[in-house]
C-alpha cells in the first residue's frame, strides 16, 4: 500500500511485518500547507506563507527518526493520519510542537507529537528562519492482508435513551454526535477491552458509551474464509 498526502511531494515510509500486516508510517514532509491553513489557528500562517517541512535544517541526515508505532494501537489495528505544526528553537530542538489534525486516536497523535519533539535540526540559524510553523503529517497505515473482522449482530444492542446504535468502523472522531471506541471481540462475541476517545465530551458520557457498546454482541460471517480479526472500531451514535 503506497501512502499518498494531498499537498505534499515527498513522502518517506517506515514498513515492518508484525502479525502478518505490514506498518506503515507515512511521513508527508513536503508542501502540506493546505492541511495546516484548514485547521483554524492564530498561529497558523495562510496557505500562501506556510512553509515546508525544512529539512535542509535538520541537523544531519538522520536527525529525525520516524516515531514507534504504539503497542497498543497494534493491538487495536489503528489507522489514521495526524497533522501536526512546530518551530526551532535556537538550540536547534523542536519547540511549539502543536496538533492541528488528530487521527482520531489519541495515542496516535501522541505518538506523532514526541516523533516531532525528538528530530533535531542546527542550532543558531537565524530566528526568521527557524519561525515556521512547519508542517508536518503523519499518515499511520496498515498493509498487507486484513483479517475477516465481526460483524454486529442485528438488534444486539441493548435499547438506550441516550443512544441511537452502533457504527461500526465509523472513523469519525468523538464529538458532539458520537463517541469512537474501540474493543477486542471475545468468545460469544461479547467485545473486551473496550476503551472510548473522549475528545473534550464529559467523561460521565464516554463511560456510558463503553457500556452501551459492551451489551452489543458480533458474529464472523461463516461463509468468508481467511484469518479473524478481534479488533473492532467505531461509534457510539448519540440519539
Amino acid at each position: 500500500m503506497r501512502v499518498y498526502c494531498a499537498g505534499a511531494d515527498s513522502v518517506t515510509e517506515y514498513r515492518v511485518d508484525c502479525l502478518n500486516r505490514r506498518l506503515i508510517i507515512g511521513v508527508c514532509v513536503a508542501a502540506a500547507a493546505a492541511s495546516v491553513a484548514q485547521v483554524p489557528d492564530r498561529h497558523v500562517a495562510p496557505v500562501s506563507g506556510t512553509p515546508a517541512f525544512p529539512r535542509h535544517l535538520l541537523a544531519d541526515a538522520g536527525s529525525c527518526p520516524l516515531p514507534a508505532w504504539p503497542r497498543e494501537a497494534l493491538l487495536y489495528e489503528l489507522q489514521g493520519g495526524t497533522t501536526v505544526s512546530f518551530a526551532i528553537g535556537a538550540d536547534g530542538i523542536v519547540e511549539r510542537a502543536r496538533l492541528l489534525r488528530s487521527s482520531g486516536w489519541k495515542m496516535l497523535d501522541d505518538a506523532a507529537l514526541r516523533g516531532i519533539g525528538a528530530c533535531r535540526f542546527k542550532a543558531g540559524l537565524d530566528p526568521a528562519e527557524r519561525a515556521g510553523p512547519f508542517p508536518m503529517q503523519f499518515a499511520w497505515k496498515l498493509d498487507g492482508e486484513a483479517g475477516v473482522t465481526p460483524l454486529l449482530r442485528a438488534g444486539s444492542c441493548q435499547a438506550s435513551a441516550r443512544f441511537a446504535g452502533f457504527a461500526p468502523f465509523d472513523p469519525a472522531p468523538t464529538d458532539a454526535s458520537g463517541v469512537l471506541v474501540r474493543f477486542l471481540v471475545g468468545e460469544g462475541g461479547v467485545p473486551a477491552r473496550v476503551a472510548a476517545e473522549a475528545n473534550g465530551q464529559p467523561a460521565a458520557l464516554v463511560a456510558q458509551a463503553r457500556d452501551f457498546v459492551q451489551s452489543c454482541r458480533f458474529d464472523y460471517d461463516a461463509t468468508v474464509p481467511g484469518e479473524r480479526s478481534a479488533s473492532v472500531t467505531g461509534r457510539v451514535l448519540l440519539q
